[in-house]
């Protein structure tokens, strides 16, 4: 009987995506340091409050701030300026716009192209979002 219920509790743990086996995010190539994509070329880990700033003269986008990181997503708003604003999202995502906000969920591999500016969520873990910045 104990087995059964050890071995069902390791199922769970392991379908949660807190076994052994969960997918680690990738290591960023700029680690923390969300002052390297202020030639909005970066890949960084960010947790919830984080706000990067970005070169609005290149990419029409002036922040993205995370607002929320879970279990394989992160939910993101990104400030643009200027009269043009549009975006989208290949894989998995959910987006919406409202004047110069665009909210976003990521899920682990789906890429947000707002303005002049591709956000990839390459992986979550220990809170963070590991993100890639390329000015478009």
């Amino acid at each position: 009987m104990l087995r059964r219920v050890l071995a069902s509790l390791a199922v769970l743990a392991l379908v949660a995506g807190c076994g052994p086996d969960a997918p680690k995010p990738p290591k960023p190539a700029d680690g923390a340091d969300l002052a390297a994509c202020a030639d909005g070329l970066c890949e960084v880990s960010a947790r919830v409050g984080a706000k990067v700033a970005l070169p609005a003269e290149q990419t029409n986008v002036e922040s993205v701030t995370v607002q929320a990181v879970d279990a394989g997503t992160v939910m993101l708003i990104a400030r643009g300026i200027g009269k043009r604003q549009g975006g989208s999202c290949s894989g998995k995502c959910e987006a919406s716009g409202t004047g110069k906000d665009f909210k976003a969920k990521l899920w682990t591999g789906s890429e947000l192209t707002y303005n002049d500016l591709a956000i990839k969520l390459l992986g979550v873990g220990d809170g963070a979002a590991v993100l890639k910045f390329t000015p478009q």
